[in-house]
């Protein structure tokens, strides 16, 4: 009986991390077709989290070669690495801290919170388009 009632725990438990990757990979997704000039941007990244958000994503092409990815999706592990392509990072210390992240989602009392830097998209030759256009920072 115990056994049981800790699968059952353990199932809904696992359907709503899958639900907050659903989330997450939708928010990404819509931030990088937002900058992107192509209809499906090409995006490098690893980890384990980031890899649950990808395969969320309908509308993105992945590589391992951060050379020919348009974007870099950077855990913690990827931030400080040496590819000098945009990136978009999941802290807000990580997004200060890091010269070429031009985006950052990041979840702040329960909401998702999205920014970009107009500073650093203008470095990248980068614009934000339509409906997230109301998130670019002049700030940092």
């Amino acid at each position: 009986m115990k056994t049981l009632i800790l699968l059952i725990i353990l199932t809904i438990f696992s359907h709503l991390l899958a639900s907050d990757s659903h989330w997450e990979g939708a928010i990404v997704e819509k931030m990088l077709q937002s900058m992107s000039k192509d209809k499906k941007p090409v995006i490098c990244s690893k980890g384990t989290h980031l890899n649950n958000v990808i395969k969320s994503m309908e509308n993105v092409q992945v590589t391992d070669d951060c050379k020919k990815a348009d974007f870099v999706l950077a855990d913690k592990e990827l931030v400080n690495k040496s590819c000098k392509r945009p990136k978009i990072v999941f802290s807000y210390s990580d997004y200060r801290n890091c010269s070429n992240a031009v985006g950052v989602f990041f979840w702040q009392k329960g909401r998702p919170t999205i920014r970009f830097s107009s500073k650093r998209l203008r470095h990248f030759g980068l614009e934000v388009k339509g409906e997230l256009s109301k998130f670019v920072s002049s700030k940092g």
